[in-house]
């Protein structure tokens, strides 16, 4: 059995394959989120683009989000703080870490959802200033790898 990549501790069919797939639409900002991050891990960039409204598709490139998604290693998801602000309207501040060339890299946001005929869609995010960096040093190929897998780095996120 293998978990959902979104770090929720159930499988992925029970989670956001229920979404990629299809099945069902997310019923919470939350549950979006967590679904575009298992749509990166899994380099599934049209479902990305379908749950993007507004500001959030200016400048998209699908094409260099699908490279860059099938690029870099994804560690894991931390969900910071999730919460509504209306009845269509929500935000969740999530830490998502990826390896990228032997570095662990944290992209820390606060995502802006909107929700339009029944459907959640990504309309804006802001970055938390001073978290997107680079972890120094780098990670050492026999070290531990950061997912908490108990594997080398070399065997694991490092691939």
């Amino acid at each position: 059995m293998s978990f959902c990549p979104c770090g929720s501790q159930n499988t992925y069919e029970l989670c956001c394959g229920l979404y990629l797939d299809k099945k069902k639409l997310p019923a919470t900002p939350e549950q979006l989120m967590r679904s575009r991050y298992t749509a990166y891990t899994k380099g599934q960039i049209d479902y990305i683009k379908n749950t993007m409204r507004g500001k959030a598709l200016i400048g998209f490139n699908e094409l260099e989000a699908e490279q860059w998604a099938k690029r870099v290693a994804w560690i894991g998801l931390e969900v910071i703080n999730s919460n509504l602000s209306g009845p269509d309207k929500g935000f969740v501040e999530f830490a998502a870490r990826f390896s990228e060339q032997n570095q662990v890299k944290t992209i820390h946001e606060i995502s802006e959802f909107h929700r339009e005929d029944g459907q959640w869609f990504y309309v804006d995010g802001v970055h938390k200033q001073g978290l997107n960096k680079t972890s120094k040093p780098k990670i050492a190929r026999n070290a531990p790898c950061p997912c908490g897998s108990g594997k080398k780095f070399k065997n694991c996120h490092a691939k």
